[in-house]
């Protein structure tokens, strides 16, 4: 089940985004890290209430489009990251790089998922992932700036 997955997903990347936290060079980066972990285990919050609901009525979800196949890939690529970082073989601009690419990735999920919703309220709680997910790049991109 695709949400399943989204689930399992947000929580992986929370533990990357800890991960990453630990190899900050400083408190202020270390916090904000911390704080993006925090907010994808939010997600996965938000996602357990859309699973709950559909149970309970999944005529509210339309049939999965290819994003079930960028999800997938998603969640592939956030398992090899977190393979990586446990070794020790990125640096952590290295590790911002592919958390850009994957919330990328997760923005364009989170929207196409959008199109295969009927409830509104759902709708609304996947255009907030999104919006997230574009608050995490922006994030992410003036934590990566900082390094340089």
């Amino acid at each position: 089940m695709l949400i399943l997955e989204a689930i399992d997903l947000e929580t992986l990347i929370a533990e990357i985004y800890r991960l990453a936290a630990k190899l900050a060079p400083d408190e202020n980066m270390a916090r904000e890290l911390t704080l993006l972990a925090g907010e994808e285990l939010d997600h996965a919050s938000l996602l357990r209430t859309a699973r709950n609901y559909q149970l309970r009525a999944p005529e509210a979800f339309g049939e999965a489009s290819h994003s079930k196949e960028e999800l997938l890939r998603g969640l592939k690529s956030a398992q090899e990251l977190l393979a990586k970082i446990e070794g020790k073989k990125l640096l952590l601009p290295q590790i911002l790089e592919k958390l850009i690419e994957l919330e990328s990735q997760f923005e364009k999920v989170h929207l196409e998922t959008l199109v295969e919703i009927r409830d509104e309220s759902l709708k609304k709680l996947f255009e907030r992932l999104a919006g997230e997910d574009r608050k995490h790049l922006n994030r992410l991109s003036r934590l990566l700036e900082s390094l340089k």
